[in-house]
């Protein structure tokens, strides 16, 4: 009735078109095994406003009240013009049964295929990475203990309400029922320190009364996580170590206190424990997850995608990536966190190229460095620049070697100075590997290798795409991170592949 209304191309365009040529409903037939009745809404329908949503990057709310009133989004998923909309309840639970169906990858995985049959996806790409922040606040020393004690002792009544009422006998304070924070002088150490001291206690009592409790696991209250004890236990015995050290006086008196500086790998919140600390520089910091991309370099889709942790190295996600590629890879083009000789060797012996500036050498300012050295690893031997040779050991066992020169030959240099100062003469550490680290340094500043390298800004527009639109991940826990960005990606590849006139 409207149809001179709506735009001809874009993204909702796309979507309309993919909706029952990308995806049917009978490709979720495994969603709905029960066989009785019948979804109310096609899941077709459901897949696709669901990739509306991440694509805009909405709320589930949003995208109910967008399939009530949009005309483009009503054209998109093939709703007649009276048509009230999806509810948002059934967002979450199509998402839901897509992740007990292990069908989380899915509708990114049929894009792929799609644009895999249509011969645009090649063979080279540029991988990167990106911090992106959380949804849940980030908690303090004390809100973590308390809210940790908290989930045991609500685990512990769900499986025995007279054992849950015991423990909470034996605990010094009686408020961990209450949210937020003890009523104390907070401007009074000795009450600060006191309140640690206390929560402490508490927290190895309760570690230790629960682990006499036989715990039935998933069996209890209809699976529900919160009721599952030997995680919550864990849950404070990591929050409570990780911040909290014991110190001895010269009694011999034991007493628990804040420890100084911040643990690795710490946790953040008990909300959602698998959220991090992390930081893209040592100014710009966040607190969440790391979301690791390869896009491919001619159909500028997006091949793989991980996340982890905010802790995690970029580097040890190279190998994941490349597993996931809907393609054989023969090029991968990034920055110099995937540069180190244990990458290039692992990637040498996938056959791939490694497009990478290798790891910087450091050196004091005005002082030779490594690279100032000839290094003939065939030879094995190692010329200064005062054209001393001197020999290098040979290979043990994947360790470091240790070149050093006599200390009378420095000593008579002219180059000391700039060399070293040490009496003994100086020390030049080969790593173990250097034989493709050396290449790597050589071609640097090649214009070839600089042309190539580049397209690594392809990749950062990419990770810059997928943080579009949103301010953090809506939703909490590493695997729902994961399904996140699945759904989001499927939703910019889908984008993509309309551009590229393969759907439609």
């Amino acid at each position: 009735m409207v149809g001179d209304l709506l735009d001809t191309e874009g993204f909702l365009v796309t979507l309309g078109e993919a909706r029952g040529e990308l995806f049917t409903d009978e490709d979720f037939d495994a969603l709905y095994a029960s066989g009785r009745g019948r979804p109310s809404h096609p899941p077709s329908v459901v897949a696709a406003l669901l990739l509306a949503q991440l694509f805009y990057g909405v709320s589930d709310r949003e995208a109910e009240r967008r399939s009530r009133f949009d005309l483009s989004w009503k054209a998109a998923l093939g709703l007649p013009l009276e048509h009230r909309g999806i509810p948002h309840v059934v967002l979450v639970e199509f998402r839901a049964r897509l992740v007990r169906a292990g069908m989380d990858g899915f509708l990114n995985d049929r894009v792929k295929s799609t644009a895999k049959r249509a011969g645009v996806i090649g063979h080279r790409r540029t991988v990167d990475s990106t911090g992106v922040a959380d949804s849940v606040l980030t908690q303090d020393t004390i809100t973590l203990i308390r809210s940790a004690i908290r989930k045991c002792l609500k685990a512990l009544a769900a499986i025995d309400s007279g054992a849950g009422a015991e423990l909470s006998g034996l605990l010094s304070r009686s408020d961990y029922g209450r949210e937020g924070k003890p009523q104390i002088m907070w401007s009074d150490p000795e009450a600060r320190a006191a309140l640690v001291a206390e929560l402490f206690d508490d927290a190895q009592t309760v570690i230790e009364f629960c682990a006499g409790v036989e715990d039935p696991g998933v069996d209890v209250a209809d699976h529900r996580p919160e009721h599952d004890l030997a995680a919550a236990v864990e849950l404070l015995r990591v929050v409570a170590g990780q911040d909290v050290e014991m110190v001895t006086d010269d009694d011999g008196v034991g007493t628990a206190r804040i420890r100084q500086g911040v643990a690795q790998d710490r946790v953040i919140s008990t909300v959602d424990p698998d959220a991090r600390h992390g930081h893209r520089s040592r100014s710009d910091r966040y607190d969440g997850y790391k979301l690791h991309v390869s896009a491919d370099v001619d159909s500028d889709l997006i091949c793989s995608a991980t996340a982890t942790l905010a802790t995690t190295h970029d580097a040890t996600v190279l190998d994941a990536l490349i597993d996931a590629d809907p393609v054989p890879v023969a090029e991968v083009i990034a920055d110099t966190h995937y540069g180190s000789g244990p990458t290039r060797q692992a990637m040498a012996d996938k056959g791939i190229e490694l497009v990478a500036p290798a790891p910087p050498i450091s050196a004091r300012e005005g002082m030779f460095s490594k690279s100032d050295f000839a290094i003939d690893l065939d030879a094995l031997t190692i010329t200064c620049p005062a054209g001393i040779t001197a020999p290098i050991p040979p290979p043990r066992d994947g360790k470091r070697r240790q070149v050093r020169f006599e200390g009378s030959d420095c000593s008579a240099c002219e180059l000391k100075p700039r060399c070293t100062t040490r009496a003994a003469g100086r020390v030049v550490e080969i790593n173990p590997h250097e034989e493709v680290l050396a290449p790597a340094r050589a071609q640097r500043w090649n214009p070839e290798f600089l042309d190539r390298y580049r397209q690594r800004a392809q990749a950062e527009r990419k990770v810059a795409q997928v943080k579009s639109r949103t301010k953090g991940v809506p939703w909490r826990g590493l695997n729902k991170v994961n399904l996140w960005l699945d759904l989001r990606i499927a939703a910019l590849n889908l984008d993509r592949a309309g551009r590229l006139g393969i759907i439609g």
